[in-house]
């Protein structure tokens, strides 16, 4: 699950700079998407006046949703590497002032130890260039019990289908097998609840021990 890490890997956020106005992230959820979105957070215990972290939170649109979950006493920090990625979810969570948007990774991001209730990785997982690492500054962010959950509108073959065509900075980002992603999950300290690889959703959550 590990390649060579580089915190801020500059082709890739430039990669996704030039994706802000695509289909895949400027739009509003559709229906079906939302529908996916909602039954995954109906697996969870109530986020109201929890703590969220969401790692490459692309345009914000989910973003919107967790702090509408969260309510005013919660919060939701959420971070992506792309400037305008993050302009674009500042834009979309004005008033919202429950959110905190930083442009920074998932490794040089200030995140809370152990304070975080849930950690929501949507569409990001297979672009973290260090996965193993990831997962470990996830589990290191989360309270005891704290859940990790990952989540995709598309299945793994569909995903890594996707970026082995792309023919860009992203053609290597893949979702490891089912297998390396349970190995991973229990080796960064964490007890595997529900993994579901259907043909329209990808849907992983784990709880910190």
């Amino acid at each position: 699950m590990s390649r060579k890490d580089s915190a801020i890997n500059t082709a890739k956020a430039e990669f996704f700079d030039a994706q802000v106005e695509s289909f895949w992230a400027a739009p509003d959820y559709s229906p079906q998407e939302l529908d996916k979105i909602h039954q995954a957070l109906s697996h969870l215990p109530s986020l109201q006046g929890r703590r969220v972290i969401e790692p490459g939170c692309g345009t914000g649109r989910l973003t919107r949703i967790l702090a509408e979950r969260v309510g005013a006493g919660g919060k939701v920090l959420a971070m992506d590497i792309s400037p305008k990625m993050i302009e674009a979810a500042k834009h979309r969570n004005q008033g919202m002032n429950n959110v905190e948007l930083l442009c920074a990774s998932l490794e040089l991001a200030p995140l809370p130890r152990a304070g975080a209730d849930l950690v929501f990785c949507h569409q990001v997982f297979p672009h973290f260039d260090d996965q193993t690492a990831a997962l470990d500054i996830m589990a290191s962010c989360l309270r005891p019990g704290g859940v990790l959950v990952i989540f995709h509108l598309i299945s793994i073959q569909e995903i890594n289908d996707l970026h082995r065509k792309a023919g860009t900075a992203v053609e290597q980002d893949l979702m490891p097998s089912t297998r390396e992603m349970k190995q991973g999950i229990r080796q960064a300290g964490f007890r595997l609840e529900r993994i579901e690889d259907a043909s329209d959703r990808y849907f992983l959550v784990a709880a910190r021990e």
